[in-house]
């Protein structure tokens, strides 16, 4: 999948293994830079083999117990009808979250 994120410390979070070790601590940041890596690799979300995925309307949430809480939203237009994407066809997510952090 194609990743954008939210803000630019989620950006630097995910590139800079020193900022991620300060904002989500060691263990956190080691399994933060695997699951980005799978989430790239990925067609969509179902994809994702490590952790737990949970859909809720158009956020979806990738959870590693005891480490990792990874929050992402379909990087696509919104549209007014208040519809909800189909998880199974979304390439394109955009990082709005992780732990604490947004």
């Amino acid at each position: 999948m194609l990743i954008a994120y939210n803000t630019e410390l989620l950006r630097d979070i995910c590139f800079r293994d020193s900022i991620a070790k300060e904002h989500l601590g060691e263990k956190a940041a080691i399994s933060l830079q695997a699951r980005h890596s799978d989430i790239q690799a990925a067609s969509n979300v179902f994809e994702l083999l490590v952790g737990q995925v949970s859909v809720d309307g158009n956020l979806c949430t990738l959870t590693v117990p005891g480490f990792l809480s990874i929050v992402m939203a379909p990087n696509y237009p919104v549209s007014n009808d208040g519809s909800v994407y189909d998880w199974s066809t979304v390439g394109r997510v955009k990082l709005m979250g992780i732990n604490n952090v947004k």
